[in-house]
């Protein structure tokens, strides 16, 4: 009892100092510099607050999010916004009477304190560098941001807390919360039934399919909302082009091609402008990811492989590479070396956190990053 009371209240410290530390960061930024947004809503998104500076939790994403806390699935759109995360912190806003924003800001940061006690009942004894890698990652802001960052980073690590546990029930459950979280918490279903597949083969074989049905719930649910409402069952992939960032909404597009795309752009597109930037931030990180994943085969188990490459692999899919930099965020706990020297560690640390202080500058001024 008093071990689980000291991580709760160690982990609480860590989360509210950081979050304190961020948002005095930010809103230096904020002043610094002339903010000039590249979303919609941000003047209505600025009645939630007396000082525009502090509004900066709800930028891009977070937008979308707040309407559909206070409005639900109206706007064509919002679709491609998975529903657990509005419902939860709509709950949340009903319970403590804050508004959407203050609402969604307090949730966030409640998810991120639990995912660190998990984080650290998975990785004991790499505990304080899986934390500082965690809080110290170049985007790793999207934490406290009205986004699902903190949550499904919470059911993730909690479903393979559970998975080590053998408590397969939980598992499927927390499969399905994630799964109604954002699409690609429906390959923790996906690794859960291939594990018990494996363990059990088809000795078992109903029990594995009711768990693999419990485990998609929340995707299917979600789907299941969106043909009945929109008569579109995956209207969430269809909206996708909405939003720009040259996604694709009707095809699959292989990373062969996603890649021969960045090479032409590397190659076109104005060096002097953040666009550059960003296009070699996105090759960087997934290709960063990619080899970090190469590097933990052995280390890690089949399941989290398997879940990591998958998740990679997804976003590709709509021909673009945008937003990687913050896909990887949630996977970073799967992706630092279970060895590495000191040195190493420190250097690591360090880069992550100057990169992590300039994308930070680049949101906070209404800048799309990832």
């Amino acid at each position: 009892m008093k071990n689980t009371l000291a991580r709760i209240v160690s982990a609480f410290g860590v989360v509210a100092s950081f979050s304190a530390l961020m948002t005095l960061i930010g809103i230096w930024f904020f002043r610094t510099q002339a903010v000039s947004p590249t979303f919609p809503y941000y003047y209505s998104l600025l009645a939630y607050v007396q000082d525009a500076a502090y509004a900066l939790w709800g930028y891009f994403d977070g937008v979308h999010y707040l309407r559909l806390i206070e409005n639900g699935y109206v706007d064509t759109g919002t679709q491609a916004f998975f529903p657990l995360y509005p419902t939860l912190v709509s709950f949340t806003s009903n319970l403590t009477g804050l508004n959407a924003y203050l609402s969604a800001v307090a949730f966030s940061i409640f998810a991120l304190t639990l995912s660190l006690i998990f984080l650290w009942q998975l990785f004991p004894k790499a505990k304080y560098r899986n934390t500082f890698f965690l809080l110290l990652f170049p985007t790793s802001f999207f934490f406290l941001s009205v986004y699902t960052e903190s949550l499904f980073l919470l059911l993730s690590l909690a479903f393979f807390l559970s998975l080590k546990k053998e408590r397969y029930v939980v598992a499927s459950l927390l499969a399905g919360l994630a799964s109604a979280t954002r699409l690609v918490g429906v390959f923790l279903g996906l690794v859960l039934v291939w594990h018990l597949l494996s363990r059990y083969k088809t000795s078992r074989l109903f029990y594995v399919l009711s768990l693999a049905i419990l485990c998609l719930s929340g995707f299917i649910g979600y789907s299941y909302f969106l043909w009945s409402k929109f008569g579109d069952p995956l209207m969430f992939m269809h909206v996708q082009e909405m939003f720009g960032a040259n996604r694709s909404g009707g095809e699959l597009i292989l990373l062969p091609q996603v890649l021969y795309r960045y090479a032409k752009m590397v190659l076109t597109v104005d060096p002097t402008t953040f666009l550059y930037q960003r296009i070699w931030l996105e090759l960087i990180f997934f290709m960063g990811a990619a080899y970090a994943w190469f590097k933990n085969l052995k280390s890690n188990t089949l399941e989290i492989n398997l879940y990591v490459i998958s998740s990679l692999l997804l976003p590709t899919l709509t021909g673009t590479l945008s937003s990687i930099p913050r896909y990887i965020l949630v996977l970073t706990p799967f992706l630092l070396p279970q060895t590495m020297k000191k040195t190493h560690f420190f250097l690591l640390l360090t880069f992550n956190f100057f990169l992590m202080l300039y994308l930070y500058s680049h949101f906070a001024h209404g800048t799309f990053v990832a």
